[in-house]
C-alpha cells in the first residue's frame, strides 16, 4: 500500500523545520509539495530534511494563489504514480501522536468510511486547544482513499479557498479519537494577522466587500476569545514546538505590512492591538 503527502507551502522553511521531525515519523511513501512561488529556503529544507521521498510541483508561476488548481495538481500527480491513500495536510499541521501510532488501523477505517476528523485547533500552547463556537464541532476530511476519490475540479467554486479532500464516494463518520493538530493559533498575534491580512487582500485583489468579508472570517476568529482547554494526552503525545517561530514568520510573510498600507478600518474587526 503506498501511502502519499499533499503538502502546499509558501516561504515556509522556519516552520519546516519544527514541523518535519514530526513529519518524518510518518509511514508515507513519497512528500508530493506544490511550492506558490517561496522565495526562501522552502524548497531546500524540504528536499533535504524529510527522509521520504519528495516532488516539488511549481507551474503556477503567475496570477493568485488558486488552493484548487495546486490541491489537484499534487492529487493527480499522486494518483498517476500509484498512490492508494493520500494524506491532504498544511504546512502547521501535524497528526495526533496516535493516529501515528496506529496508522494500519486508521487506513484499514479509509477502506469503508470517509473519515471525518477533529481539528485540534492549539491555543497558546500545546497543552490546550480552541473550544469556541466554531471550534465545537469542527471536523475535517483529510486521508484520501484513491480507488474512491475524484477530482478537486468537481467542485463548482473554483477558486483560492477549497475542501481539503476531493469528493470521496464513502459514508462519512466523524470522530475524536483521533485528530489533525493545527498550529498557527498557537501565536495569537500572527493569527491575528494573517486573518486580517486574509481579509485586506481578497478586498483589494479579488473585490470582497466589507460587509461579506467580516461575515465570512469574524465568527471564526471570535474576537480572539478562544475558550481554551486541554487537549487529550494522547492526541499531543510529545510534541514540544516553540510558538516564537511565528514572530520571525511574521516578518517574512510580510502580513502587518500589507495591512498598513492597504488598510480598510472596516475590516479590521479584531486585532487591532497588533497593528500599532
Amino acid at each position: 500500500m503506498k501511502v502519499f503527502a499533499n503538502v502546499v507551502v509558501n516561504n515556509e522553511e522556519l516552520l519546516l523545520r519544527e514541523v518535519i521531525p514530526y513529519w518524518n515519523t510518518y509511514p508515507v511513501d513519497e512528500w508530493v509539495i506544490y511550492d506558490d512561488r517561496s522565495t526562501d529556503n522552502t524548497v531546500e529544507v524540504l528536499e533535504r530534511l524529510l527522509i521520504s521521498k519528495v516532488t516539488i510541483l511549481n507551474d503556477n508561476k503567475s496570477g493568485p494563489f488558486n488552493e484548487t488548481y495546486s490541491r489537484d495538481r499534487m492529487l493527480e500527480y499522486s494518483r498517476d504514480n500509484g498512490a492508494d491513500f493520500v494524506i491532504a495536510i498544511d504546512a502547521d499541521e501535524l497528526l495526533s501522536a496516535n493516529m501515528v501510532e496506529e496508522f494500519d488501523a486508521v487506513l484499514e477505517l479509509h477502506k469503508q468510511y470517509d473519515v471525518q476528523y477533529y481539528w485540534y485547533n492549539l491555543v497558546d500552547d500545546v497543552k490546550h486547544i480552541r473550544q469556541d463556537p466554531q471550534y465545537l464541532e469542527n471536523y475535517k476530511s483529510f486521508i484520501m482513499p484513491m480507488k474512491h476519490t475524484g477530482s478537486y475540479t468537481e467542485y463548482k467554486e473554483v477558486n483560492i479557498h477549497c475542501s481539503r479532500t476531493a469528493p470521496i464516494s464513502l459514508p462519512k463518520v466523524l470522530t475524536k479519537h483521533y485528530g489533525l493538530i493545527h498550529l498557527q493559533a498557537i501565536n495569537k498575534k500572527f493569527y491575528a494577522l494573517k486573518q486580517l491580512w486574509y481579509k485586506h487582500w481578497e478586498y483589494k485583489d479579488l473585490g470582497g466587500t466589507i460587509r461579506g468579508l467580516n461575515m465570512k472570517y469574524d465568527p471564526v476568529v471570535n474576537g480572539l476569545e478562544f475558550n481554551k482547554t486541554e487537549i487529550p494526552p494522547s492526541i499531543i503525545g510529545d510534541l514540544n514546538f516553540n510558538s516564537k517561530v511565528y514572530d520571525t514568520l511574521l516578518d517574512i510573510k510580510g502580513y502587518k505590512e500589507y495591512i498598513q498600507n492597504n488598510k480598510v478600518e472596516g475590516l479590521i474587526t479584531f486585532g487591532k492591538e497588533y497593528l500599532s
